[in-house]
């Protein structure tokens, strides 16, 4: 029998008021997804696609209009403040900003104690020595712990960060940008780490991120956002080695390319295909921007449906695309990448991982 998903939302939707006369803003607009345990679900897109009000609405910090919310087999969707609380031991997060997401007038350690100590934790020795193995855990000295953030660099923040959220030993942790604020060579650092961590205590992730080559990395599946709807999804090697969906494509497209000249020439090809319109509530909402829309988009809203295959879409895997023109454009050529070369050769998925990169935090 198929082990239930950890977590499993269902049409989730997610809207705010923008004034009396005005309709409210769908920041998040009909999203399923499932995590399994020990998974890694990477949610992409770019900024303003609604990815962090959906790990922001699983925390319990943004209302929920509709849908459901399962985490482990219970219904959390509008979960009382005290459920939340209980919540807390098996459901953390890692924010984007290791600079303003610890309390400077706080030791490291009264940071990485107090969610021990509002779960009734042990004493102040078995207290000293949770934070101490946890320290070690994310690859700091036991004396980090007397401490203030102000004396640690964005990498070693974010690694202190990650031993709070890991304190009470969750089951899932929402990664909400865990590594843009970082520079390249830490991110690799936190990248890996994360990846270790998830193996030695059986870790579930939603790292969400605006980052394909970064969100390949970590994760298993991939789900793609845009404008609060869920373009296309599926086993991560298969979304970033052969996109089918326009948007997925754009975002392959807009990766760096380390060779000035070959960027140039990316950017103009870019620029040639651009298309510019007004999003309406019909329709596709990628249709506007889309070189390859026909009037059919513009009218009609595509739903997330099985390709090239018919596997189930969810926890146990499977394509998914929400696009009317899927099967035609899926033969186009697929965006070549600064990596291209190394993911045709090198095994996919979480296996593999950035090399380590000298501590240069």
């Amino acid at each position: 029998m198929t082990q239930p998903p950890l977590l499993d939302i269902s049409q989730l939707v997610v809207q705010f008021r923008q004034g009396r006369r005005t309709p409210p803003f769908r920041a998040v607009d009909g999203v399923s997804l499932a995590i399994a345990e020990g998974e890694t679900v990477g949610l992409v897109g770019e900024s303003g696609s609604g990815k962090s009000t959906l790990g922001r609405a699983v925390l319990g910090l943004s209302a929920v209009h509709s849908g459901r919310i399962e985490f482990e087999g219970h219904d959390i969707t509008r979960a009382s403040p005290r459920n939340r609380r209980a919540l807390s031991d098996r459901l953390q997060v890692v924010f984007q900003d290791p600079y303003s997401s610890l309390n400077p007038a706080r030791t490291i350690g009264q940071t990485l104690a107090e969610p021990l100590r509002a779960h009734g934790g042990t004493d102040g020795k078995g207290v000293t020595e949770r934070i101490a193995t946890m320290l070690e855990r994310v690859g700091l000295p036991a004396d980090t712990a007397q401490r203030f953030p102000g004396q640690f660099s964005g990498g070693q923040r974010q690694r202190i960060a990650i031993a709070r959220a890991l304190m009470l030993h969750p089951r899932l942790v929402i990664c909400d940008e865990p590594v843009s604020a970082l520079d390249l060579s830490i991110q690799a650092q936190v990248m890996n780490l994360l990846a270790d961590l998830q193996q030695e205590l059986s870790l579930s992730y939603l790292f969400i991120a605006h980052d394909l080559p970064v969100v390949r990395h970590l994760s298993h599946r991939i789900v793609v956002l845009y404008r609060g709807q869920v373009m296309e999804s599926g086993p991560a090697d298969e979304v970033y080695g052969d996109p089918v969906h326009p948007y997925t494509r754009m975002l392959l497209e807009a990766v760096p390319e380390p060779d000035p000249r070959l960027q140039r020439i990316r950017r103009s090809a870019r620029e040639a295909k651009r298309v510019s319109g007004v999003p309406t509530d019909a329709g596709c909402a990628f249709a506007h921007r889309c070189p390859h829309a026909v009037d059919l988009c513009h009218r009609e809203r595509p739903e997330p449906a099985p390709f090239p295959d018919g596997r189930k879409h969810g926890a146990e895997g499977g394509r998914s695309v929400a696009c009317h023109r899927s099967t035609e454009l899926h033969g186009l050529p697929r965006p070549r990448t600064a990596d291209t070369k190394e993911l045709e050769s090198a095994p996919s998925g979480p296996e593999r991982k950035e090399a380590p990169c000298a501590d240069s935090e």
